[in-house]
């Protein structure tokens, strides 16, 4: 006969899930963990300013990048159209030049912007040397060949006009290096920031946790592997899936199942983040791997997204440079993430989302479970991969339910898996509400499973409600429940 762990009720807003304890907990490992939690949190912050300021320096070289782009385009077109019109006489061929020449100063103008907010004072010369050879270009070569084409210093001018448009080049060709090995940069810095950052903040939860560990030893040898367990495996855990915000127009579920016996950090994450007063972000996303590294991959995912979520209205444009960003940032070549983002515009009830290769996405609406498409291949693959979003309009009550594959890939006793079908079941059985949907989806699996899954579940549940005014209730600790592992 099997023994399931012991559930105990939880406060409101967390999952009902099985756990092992003791009662009694000193009160110098309380004290302990309260560090470690502020810790968690002050760190969090910290980490968050920094992604966003790094993230903002990368938009800037972007755009710089995109700038310098226009500008090598637009003195293609000068140069092909003063050509054209040399060799076959007709003015028509002058309205590339007539139409590029403008923006090209304009453009100018704006990429040394740029270059002054990206603090790149090395890049002002070569600005400066492009602008120079380009009014040389444009009152020496250019201007005097339209005015007399058949003049008899043409092939003089024309020479000339090769130098200069050669150096130009050359100057884009620099310019374009510079930025390249900025953007690099960047990438690197903000990885070492997060690697740093969760790192540290690892290393503190375990100092701490090695000392109420020592606080338990001294009232009872007996109880010092399963301490260990709780406080340093729930600790780790709670820090990367709490601190979503609160939000009036919704009322949400959490839960989380670990399938590891041990204190390893899983790589599944959800979060919910206000990006606006009528606008949010909800994310699930599942990381290849376990321990530390996954802890920075979940850490990186976070923190990135927020930062993203403030320049970019569509997730399928955050999918996409966080895709870039990672490639650029990840030391494991084989490291992917399925990952879903959405964000919703409570002004019209509007939902956009973008998936990643991620399928457990479900919007139940009464008695039907609609199982969102999945948009995009996983990230991790390609830098050119795009990500296309797609947007569903939600009606008050609807609910979306975001779950790792530990709940599609989740096999019964008999080894047969629940899959996409058996989870928008198990779903449309459950109540309406939505901590109560996610402790039902937690208990089915636990007893499908036999007790055993074979891994990790993570549960964000997303009601939409009737009446905005009510006061949502506060955010609660997640629940983390390890069963036993296959």
């Amino acid at each position: 006969m099997l023994n399931f762990p012991k559930r105990t009720k939880r406060p409101a807003g967390t999952s009902t899930l099985p756990e092992t304890g003791f009662g009694g907990t000193t009160f110098t490992a309380a004290i302990v963990l309260a560090i470690a939690l502020f810790v968690s949190v002050l760190g969090s912050f910290v980490t968050y300013v920094n992604a966003r300021s790094a993230y903002a320096r990368q938009t800037t070289l972007a755009q710089a990048q995109q700038q310098l782009e226009s500008l090598l385009g637009n003195q293609l077109n000068e140069e092909t159209a003063v050509r054209g019109y040399l060799a076959s006489g007709q003015r028509l061929y002058l309205e590339p030049y007539y139409d590029s020449g403008p923006r090209f100063q304009s453009d100018l103008d704006s990429l040394q912007r740029r270059m002054q907010d990206a603090h790149l004072p090395e890049t002002l010369p070569i600005v400066f040397d492009v602008r120079r050879n380009h009014q040389l270009w444009e009152r020496e070569v250019a201007q005097p060949l339209i005015a007399r084409p058949t003049s008899p210093d043409e092939a003089d001018r024309l020479r000339k006009g090769k130098l200069l448009v050669d150096q130009i080049r050359l100057d884009f060709s620099q310019l374009t290096a510079i930025l390249n090995t900025q953007s690099q940069q960047a990438a690197d810095a903000v990885k070492k920031l997060l690697l740093r950052a969760a790192t540290l903040t690892a290393a503190l939860m375990l100092l701490f946790g090695a000392s109420a560990i020592i606080a338990d030893v001294i009232r009872t040898r007996t109880q010092v592997a399963l301490e260990r367990e709780r406080i340093v495996g729930d600790t780790l855990q709670r820090a990367f899936l709490s601190g979503w915000d609160v939000l009036p127009y919704l009322r949400i579920g959490t839960a989380y199942v670990s399938a590891a016996r041990h204190a390893a950090v899983g790589g599944d994450l959800f979060d919910v983040h206000r990006i606006g007063p009528q606008r949010c972000l909800f994310v699930i996303a599942d990381v290849s791997g376990k321990g530390l590294e996954a802890a920075v991959e979940t850490a990186f995912i976070k923190y990135s997204l927020r930062a993203l979520a403030e320049d970019y209205d569509d997730p399928g444009a955050m999918l996409k440079k966080f895709n870039k960003a990672f490639l650029r940032s990840t030391k494991d070549d084989g490291s992917f993430i399925s990952l879903f983002a959405a964000v919703l515009d409570h002004n019209n009830n509007t939902l956009q989302y973008s998936s990643a290769g991620h399928a457990p996405a479900y919007l139940r609406r009464g008695s039907d479970i609609i199982q969102m498409r999945v948009t995009g291949p996983v990230i991790g693959l390609r830098e050119v991969d795009v990500f296309p979003s797609t947007q569903e309009q939600l009606f008050p009550g609807d609910i979306l339910v975001l779950a790792t594959d530990g709940l599609t890939e989740a096999r019964d006793t008999a080894g047969i898996m629940l899959d996409d079908e058996g989870a928008m079941r198990v779903i449309r059985e459950a109540p309406e509400d939505p901590q109560a949907l996610a402790d039902h989806v937690v208990a089915t699996v636990s007893r499908l499973s036999g007790g055993r899954i074979a891994d990790d579940l993570a549960l964000l549940v997303i009601q939409l409600t009737a009446d905005s005014s009510a006061e949502p209730p506060a955010p609660a600790e997640v629940g983390i429940s390890t069963l036993s592992a296959v």
